[in-house]
């Protein structure tokens, strides 16, 4: 596939399928109620020349389950192939999106959704031992199952356990954890920063958790704005123009980004993050940055960017300034 520059680059896109041309088509299948190419492209992650592809895989389902969360194909999948490991998986994703949505309206109805759905991402770990993506789930419902609580975190540390000991370096796993961990979830600041910066620091050349720090200083400035009447919200420049969020995107530009590695399935929005605190920490007339934006292209996520205004419309007018304009340096 040739690279992707700005001339390319006629209007934002914000689909979470980053590009995974299979997996759109899959995703406007089911909808439909078409599930066979859902079915190909969840079994190919398992089935990779290289091995199995888990970092795709676990993007794949997420991708998938959220299209359809409102209504019952998957069920209906699973009913007709109740010994289909990738079936299993995606009924039980898509058990928890329901779950994280009740969590989100309030109420208490959705700790029996909570309910059902662990018993079918355990269903799902146990019809295929060695995925971590049923683990990865698992976090994602501890973060609706735990919500508001700031302690007896035993069995969420298990799970994320069991997903370490399948793929120790699982993208999507990680930053599970590190948004169980949020201050708005069940966690504090702190344990965010702590465990961010432990596994960052850890991390091999090349691996994507490099930027688990640059994720909690957004979530950091995003909480911030809580409550604040617009005119009075803190500046973005001054938050991500500080010493130790520079020294940050430093290292994510050599860890990551300076090694020779394979773009892993959510890379575009890894990106994202480094992207927008490079513009906001003064480094828009870079070509490091302008570098991000041609990898890019048209994907821009609407997390980050949203927390400084409309995402579409501060991309857009960050490129501008990264190739077109004389952009300050602040």
């Amino acid at each position: 596939m040739a690279a992707k520059t700005r001339n390319d680059v006629l209007r934002v896109n914000m689909d979470p399928a980053l590009g995974d041309v299979a997996l759109a088509e899959a995703r406007d299948a089911l909808a439909s109620g078409d599930w066979g190419p859902a079915r190909e492209v969840l079994a190919e992650t398992r089935k990779t020349v290289d091995g199995p592809g888990w970092d795709r895989r676990s993007h794949r389902v997420r991708v998938l389950a959220e299209a359809v969360a409102n209504s019952s194909w998957v069920e209906r999948w699973q009913v007709l192939e109740p010994v289909n490991p990738d079936a299993a998986l995606l009924r039980a994703q898509v058990e928890t999106v329901r779950t994280l949505r009740a969590s989100l309206a309030g109420g208490s109805g959705y700790r029996e959704t909570a309910a059902e759905a662990l018993d079918l991402c355990t269903h799902a770990a146990e019809m295929a031992p060695a995925d971590p993506t049923p683990w990865v789930v698992m976090l994602t419902l501890a973060r609706a199952a735990d919500r508001g609580s700031k302690r007896g975190h035993e069995t969420f540390w298990s799970r994320w356990q069991e997903m370490r000991t399948r793929d120790a370096l699982n993208r999507d796993g990680h930053h599970e954890a590190l948004m169980y961990l949020f201050a708005a979830w069940c966690g504090s600041h702190q344990e965010m920063y702590d465990f961010a910066y432990w596994l960052a620091g850890e991390a091999p050349p090349g691996s994507p958790l490099a930027v688990l720090p640059l994720v909690a200083h957004a979530e950091v400035f995003r909480t911030s704005l809580l409550g604040i009447p617009k005119q009075r919200e803190p500046s973005p420049y001054a938050h991500w123009s500080r010493d130790l969020v520079s020294a940050d995107v430093d290292r994510v530009l050599h860890s990551w980004l300076g090694s020779a590695i394979v773009p892993h399935a959510q890379a575009d929005l890894d990106r994202n993050y480094l992207l927008h605190a490079m513009v906001y920490s003064g480094r828009v007339d870079t070509d490091e940055t302008r570098a991000l934006f041609d990898a890019i292209g048209s994907h821009a996520m609407r997390v980050p960017w949203s927390y400084t205004g409309d995402p579409g419309s501060s991309f857009l007018y960050w490129r501008d300034q990264a190739f077109h304009a004389t952009a300050p340096r602040r």
